[in-house]
């Protein structure tokens, strides 16, 4: 590849041409900006033809001893002098004619240092709102810290970090569009995790919940002034239907299974996963469907892998072998303000298993 673009380096774009030369220097141990301070060096075209192409032409310049090598790059289409310069065509012809032997040729380092520079922020202006770019010249995404951002992760480029532990940062930034929008549609919720964690997943609304009152707002004798019909509440509580929604996953095997049980590797990415969505006002409850295999009878066991997990995995079945809801239920205890040291009150759960 570097034969043929030094032999022909009009047949290669400007972009693409640097993209090369960069990446190449990168492999070579020359990183991006040493490339560009001490490797790269761009001069100004004399021709006022035509230009054929992007590139007039390439030369390599030796390294010297304990040095690096120097590639000079003569663009057609941007600089001070040339058919597409800055300056007027009188000051290319007038350069051209002092250009040869017996010249001075002194002023050319001169006007090549103002050039060079401009040259090479074109290129990464040029670079800047493309995606590849950083992967190309600097093997480094800078879309991917702004992504994750967005997703519900702050990287170390932007202050303390924000980790989860049971899921990549890059899931965050792959979903960023889909967790971003609101308001979050059931169907968002199931793409999302199914997708994920490659299982059906199907979210049921208005399941409802218990909401505990504040006693601030509790109606009390002798002490608020409640109306009948318009904020008189009996007991300490209220049942709210948009309080709580339930996740049903499955079918799954008993090996998938296992993993979205408590301290189950899927469980932990199951709550990350949800607390990406930020909707702090919403509780889950998991229903996990089981497939007929991991309805087995209960034996009483201490050693072995198939141990049970009594209120978890556990089954009493009937007399024809099944059991009565072969399902998993569990409320998933969200942590939405966390900081640097991770999740909190990873283990709190609420089982309530159907045998």
């Amino acid at each position: 590849m570097i034969e043929r673009l030094i032999a022909a380096p009009y047949r290669y774009r400007f972009a693409q041409l640097l993209n090369i030369l960069v990446r190449t220097l990168r492999q070579q141990g020359i990183p991006y900006r040493q490339a560009f301070d001490q490797v790269l060096r761009f001069r100004n075209s004399l021709s006022l033809a035509f230009p054929a192409s992007e590139i007039e032409s390439m030369r390599v310049e030796s390294a010297q001893a304990a040095g690096t090598p120097r590639i000079h790059i003569t663009s057609a289409f941007i600089g001070l002098l040339g058919a597409n310069g800055t300056l007027p065509l009188h000051d290319t012809e007038r350069a051209a004619a002092r250009t040869g032997p017996g010249t001075d040729e002194s002023w050319k380092p001169f006007i090549d240092l103002f050039s060079n520079r401009a040259v090479g922020l074109f290129y990464e202006a040029w670079g800047k709102y493309r995606v590849e770019h950083g992967l190309n010249t600097r093997a480094q995404d800078d879309l991917l810290p702004l992504l994750t951002a967005l997703g519900g992760l702050r990287s170390t480029s932007f202050g303390p970090a924000r980790p989860f532990d049971s899921i990549p940062s890059e899931a965050a930034a792959f979903y960023a569009g889909l967790l971003r929008t609101r308001p979050i549609a059931a169907s968002t919720v199931e793409r999302v995790l199914g997708d994920y964690f490659g299982v059906p997943v199907r979210l049921e609304e208005f399941v409802g919940a218990w909401d505990p009152l504040p006693a601030a707002i509790r109606s009390t004798l002798g002490v608020t002034d409640p109306t009948l019909g318009f904020g008189a509440a009996l007991g300490t509580r209220t049942w709210r239907n948009d309080l709580r929604v339930r996740l049903h996953i499955g079918p799954l095997d008993e090996e998938t299974a296992k993993a979205f049980l408590p301290h189950g590797r899927s469980h932990a990415a199951l709550k990350d996963m949800v607390s990406l969505f930020a909707v702090p006002s919403i509780q889950y409850e998991v229903r996990l469907l089981l497939d007929k295999p991991c309805l087995k009878p209960l034996t009483l066991r201490t050693k072995g892998q198939d141990r049970k997990r009594l209120g978890w995995n556990s089954f009493l079945t009937g007399t024809e072998g099944k059991a009565s809801r072969p399902d998993i239920r569990s409320a998933l205890r969200l942590t939405m303000g966390r900081g640097s040291t991770g999740r909190q009150n990873r283990d709190a759960q609420a089982p309530a298993v159907r045998l």
